[in-house]
């Protein structure tokens, strides 16, 4: 397909500015519950608080398959975190599953990736 891009995959600005939200994120619901990042790793079955590190600053992304533990450990209804997780991983997923007007909001993603970040 011409032209087409995939600005949130890889190692894009876009792609970096979007981990780091989702890390502040994370990190901002850790600290607000005051744990540490050994505390949150535990609780999510991690063995070392360095892949809760590597979230926080944007290196990787929450684990899939652990979103319900994040979710649980972090005080967050289920579906809230996965809200907000789309929100900063897969807007158009997001605006798909949650915008009252679908149209609208996949036109603003468009024209405002990569400096919209969804404040939350």
């Amino acid at each position: 397909m011409a032209g087409y891009s995939r600005p949130l995959m890889g190692r894009s600005e876009a792609a970096s500015e979007y981990k780091l939200a989702l890390g502040r994120y994370v990190r901002g619901l850790r600290e607000k519950r005051g744990m540490t990042q050994a505390d949150l790793a535990k609780a999510v079955g991690m063995t070392y608080y360095t892949a809760i590190s590597a979230i926080e600053v944007g290196r990787n992304t929450v684990p899939p398959e652990r979103y319900l533990a994040f979710a649980r450990a972090l005080g967050v209804p289920p579906q809230t975190f996965m809200r907000r997780v789309l929100q900063l991983t897969n807007p158009w997923a997001a605006a798909m599953l949650f915008a009252d007007d679908v149209e609208q909001a996949f036109a603003s993603l468009s024209t405002e990736l990569p400096t919209r970040l969804v404040e939350g």
